[in-house]
């Protein structure tokens, strides 16, 4: 066979190999239809299992064994201005008392439908949309990224346990100072529990933020938050007028770079001061987080946290306009995780939490387990 036949062999098999190729592409990156899936969002699922049991306490939900909250997200860039984040979040609803059916429903709610727009100049950032309100380190954390089980009782105490939900705007700065420094202000609906529904005033809030490095292998963050809106009517039945929400956070973290898994650090010190309109009392949230990682993979936590309000024995007493007495609701923690990796953990943890003004105490322990599959977001620092 001379040079030139085997010149013409190969380039009839390049002929009828590229036409191939190009179809195998094609059908790789579309579905039997032929429809593209380049531009499905990425998704991921977040489930959280919780088994839980009290000494104290003999009811359903507090010894039981379920499925504590499901999320599932969806992110994608929507086009070259903006990207989009939206979670599907479900959490189970228990009867209530003297309904005879006990049995566990769930409610699915959007926690989150956000536009960010990613061209902003000078330093500023904008967000529109349905999340958690910036105030604080706790209220804007998902359920799978609390420290503990639960959200502390200095917080929950005030504004839930799944913190404050709204819909609205959010303007952010980066300020030009010699250390990190960032300023968020936003204007929201009004449709958490802690508000009036029927006004059609806003809430509006802000957060300063500064993150300092104390070394190569630590910083220190000092935030102060502030938010307003339409008060709730108060627990003797009276409205409440304007509701103001100041709070401020400490945090300290310690990660060495030196060591994939070794010893790391978080310190978490948040307080939160309550002032409604003719308010009881001096109403104070407090909570203090500590988390050590002490192997690779194993981490133990340390928290305590203080509510203090006036608040009624029971429902019936606001209903009769009986004086509020101030109480005062303190809660111990500790717990160990097993962090197999960014994708799983597995917590157990023991809470004891007493009220001062009556007999109530509560000594139990629960046992999570925390899994996410697909593309999962980073969390908040």
């Amino acid at each position: 066979m001379t040079f030139s036949r085997l010149l013409c062999l190969a380039a009839g098999l390049i002929l009828l190999t590229v036409p191939g190729l190009a179809m195998a592409q094609s059908t790789s990156s579309s579905t039997a239809t032929g429809i593209s899936r380049l531009m499905n969002p990425s998704i991921s699922l977040n489930a959280l299992l919780l088994g839980q049991v009290s000494r104290d306490l003999a009811t359903t939900e507090a010894n039981q064994v379920g499925l504590q909250e499901m999320e599932i997200q969806f992110s994608s860039v929507v086009d070259p201005f903006w990207v989009a984040d939206l979670i599907l979040a479900m959490h189970p609803e228990h009867a209530h008392e003297g309904e005879e059916d006990h049995s566990t429903h769930f409610a699915l709610d959007v926690e989150k439908a956000i536009v960010e727009y990613r061209n902003m100049p000078r330093g500023f950032g904008l967000r529109v949309g349905k999340d958690f309100l910036n105030f604080g380190k706790q209220i804007p954390l998902h359920t799978h990224n609390f420290a503990f089980v639960k959200a502390p009782v200095g917080i929950a105490a005030f504004v839930g346990d799944h913190g404050l939900t709204e819909t609205g705007v959010e303007v952010a700065w980066n300020a030009p100072l010699p250390w990190w420094a960032e300023v968020k202000v936003y204007a929201t609906s009004a449709t958490a529990v802690i508000f009036d529904h029927g006004s059609r005033d806003l809430a509006y809030g802000a957060r300063w933020s500064n993150l300092w490095d104390t070394s190569q292998a630590s910083t220190l963050e000092l935030g102060f938050s502030g938010l307003t809106g339409p008060g709730a009517a108060a627990l003797d039945g009276h409205p409440t007028g304007r509701l103001n929400l100041y709070g401020a956070d400490l945090t300290w973290k310690w990660f060495p770079g030196t060591t994939t898994g070794g010893a790391a650090l978080n310190f978490t010190n948040e307080v939160l001061l309550p002032d409604p309109d003719h308010k009881h009392g001096d109403p104070l949230g407090f909570y203090s987080h500590l988390q050590y990682r002490f192997a690779r993979q194993w981490w133990l936590g340390l928290g305590a946290s203080v509510a203090r309000d006036a608040l009624p024995d029971h429902d019936h007493d606001a209903e009769a306009g009986h004086d509020l007495h101030l109480r005062t609701i303190r809660q111990v923690k500790a717990n160990v995780t097993l962090t197999a990796s960014e994708f799983s953990a597995v917590r157990l943890e023991v809470h004891y939490d007493e009220d001062t003004e009556s007999d109530f105490r509560d000594l139990g322990a629960y046992l999570q387990v925390n899994f996410t599959i697909g593309s999962h977001p980073a969390h908040l620092y």
